[in-house]
């Protein structure tokens, strides 16, 4: 029984009264509320500043990427550092976590403004995630084959730019603490191993083969050419003074750079052996949860049931099936040209304008924005991706960078498609668009991979219907056919990781559904999904998100469904959780509330 039968219908009376009263003039827009609500934005803000000082000056080289002039900003005095990797301190760390999510939820969320509830959203994700991953310390793996720190700290070194004196002494300091650093992972590889969580024989091989890459003479390394020429774009030294800094650079290549990499390349032989799973996370005692953190962390969607992401990523498979089928056998034409197609473009610099002028009218405009185009070290290029953005400073907006791999491996790829990922409208136009959308900078370091990994993948599939010299069916036909392998990709990630696919099982599933019997190609798929679990799935995960969201506005909306609205809201959006993206695609950009 409603217990406000005898007195509901007086109440209801005066409530609407009080409707008709105060119509025009919410409680929120009151004098004392608004001042509430003032300081509770203050508050928020000062928060969020702290956070991101505490956050940003924990590592100098992130403090670096971040901001070229720190002394602008307020950070004058900070250790010049490569941070720790350890897990001593985790009982710490997660109290401080415990904290600043009671001092979030301590907060007045609707009193906060729309960028701001946004803001505290995403850190509660994000808080919430870091809080769900106790228990997996030691299921991280630093030294991955292919995406490792021995691999991404070098490339970080040769990209930190030297603004002035203060930058080459603050690289030199971080270039020497190199040995400490791999000195406290080898540590924590080591514990792996006495838990029986240490990384199969074949991965060690990987790593140990991508490290014996940098053990070549200081003189020859690619570092120490990057060095000098990033010392002669420097106004404010002298002859003398660039050539104290090239000894001193030789001197720690000879003593800390080189013996930390052979301290990496013993460490890990020592250890070889030790693993006791040559297969997927699953093997693990808490491998299959630790995939799911992964997810959570990567993709910001939490996976409760699994076999729901697995329909999931099958139905977008089939419709992409379906769909390449019904436009290939429509067009003789396509067909033909599948054999032998061609883009329009093959220079890099003709392709990047190209695309500049390709998405005018279907994403918002931004800025005119320089880049440079460097070519990957040849010692690298065996280890390095077909091609890589790098996002500038936030208050250097035009030192973008976009690197390119010449290896003979990726000669045959769609430069047209990869640098639509990498430059427009990929990666660099959207670090150029968030930058200019001016949210808090605590923001730029929530990033969500799975989010701007997404959206480049998205783009570059959208390019392969540009007008680029193919026919447009032909590149619709290819832009199913790139997606459905990167989900079959996806597919085995997850099944090798959470549902225990051996090595003969996958065999079988390439076999049957891709026709790849190759023994050798097999092997190799199945050990660089083993060693690098999540990575093709942080991928397409964004992808499938953005290409659900865009087919479903574009059933409920019908006519009224403009491309460039949609893109729009998912670059307004920025980095965050797609569980935070979809209920703001819901409310605000359909309506459904």
């Amino acid at each position: 029984m409603d217990k406000r039968g005898k007195t509901g219908k007086s109440v209801l009376a005066l409530w609407l009264a009080g409707c008709v009263i105060l119509s025009g003039c919410s409680s929120a827009d009151m004098p004392w509320n608004r001042q509430r609500a003032a300081r509770e934005q203050q508050e928020f803000d000062d928060m969020a500043a702290e956070l991101f000082l505490e956050e940003i000056t924990s590592d100098t080289l992130s403090l670096h990427f971040f901001i070229a002039d720190p002394e602008a900003y307020g950070i004058e005095d900070y250790e010049v550092t490569l941070g720790g990797y350890s897990v001593d301190d985790t009982d710490e760390i997660m109290e401080e976590i415990r904290e600043i999510k009671n001092e979030l939820e301590g907060m007045d969320y609707d009193l906060l403004t729309r960028e701001q509830q946004l803001t505290y959203e995403v850190l509660d994700y994000y808080l919430n995630t870091e809080l769900g991953s106790e228990g997996f310390e030691l299921y991280a793996e630093p030294l991955k084959p292919t995406i490792g720190q021995q691999i991404e700290l070098p490339l970080m070194f040769a990209d930190y730019m030297f603004y002035d004196k203060r930058d080459v002494e603050d690289y030199l300091e971080l270039l020497s603490q190199i040995d400490a650093y791999y000195g406290e992972i080898m540590d924590y590889e080591r514990k792996k191993s006495e838990e029986g969580l240490f990384m199969s024989d074949a991965a060690a091989d990987e790593v140990i083969a991508s490290c014996e890459g940098y053990l070549e003479e200081p003189e020859e390394s690619f570092l120490t050419d990057m060095f000098s020429e990033k010392l002669d774009a420097l106004e404010d030294i002298t002859p003398e003074e660039k050539k104290d800094f090239e000894r001193r650079h030789l001197e720690i290549m000879e003593q800390d750079f080189i013996p930390a990499y052979e301290a990496l390349v013993e460490g890990i032989g020592e250890l070889k052996g030790t693993g006791k799973n040559d297969e997927g996370l699953y093997y693990f005692p808490k491998g299959r949860e630790y995939y799911q953190y992964l997810l959570s962390a990567t993709a910001g969607v939490t996976y409760k049931n699994m076999e729901r992401l697995e329909k999931q990523i099958l139905k977008r498979i089939n419709w992409e099936m379906q769909m390449m089928r019904e436009t290939a056998l429509e067009n003789e034409e396509v067909l033909e040209e599948l054999d032998d197609y061609e883009f329009a473009l093959s220079d890099v610099d003709d392709i990047l304008a190209d695309l500049q002028e390709q998405i005018k009218n279907r994403f918002p405009e931004i800025p005119q924005t320089p880049y440079r185009l460097k070519y990957v070290p040849e010692s690298l290029e065996d280890s390095f991706s077909p091609a890589a953005c790098l996002a500038p400073p936030i208050d250097r907006p035009e030192d973008n960078m976009i690197y390119i791999n010449g290896s003979e491996e990726y000669e045959d790829s769609d430069l047209y498609t990869v640098l639509a990922h990498e430059g427009y409208p990929g990666h660099l136009y959207q670090n150029v668009y968030f930058h200019e959308s001016g949210v808090s900078h605590l923001r730029n370091l929530l990033k969500y991979t799975s989010y701007s990994e997404g959206w480049a993948t998205y783009v570059e599939y959208l390019s392969y219907e540009f007008d680029n010299g193919l026919i447009p069916e032909t590149g619709r036909v290819l832009a199913y056919n790139s997606s459905i392998n990167m989900g079959i990709s996806a597919l085995l990630d997850l099944y090798i990781h959470y549902y225990g696919w051996d090595r003969e099982t996958t065999a079988d599933y390439l076999s049957e559904i891709m026709g790849i019997d190759d023994g050798e190609l097999v092997g190799e798929i199945y050990q660089q999904i083993v060693g690098n679990p999540g990575n093709y799935m942080k991928y397409y995960l964004g992808y499938l998100k953005i290409a659900d969201m865009r087919k479903e506005a574009e059933e409920k909306l019908g006519e009224k469904f403009q491309e460039l609205e949609f893109h729009r809201f998912l670059l307004d959006m920025g980095p965050a959780p797609f569980t935070v993206i979809e209920k703001y695609f819901d409310e605000e950009y359909l309506g459904e509330k």
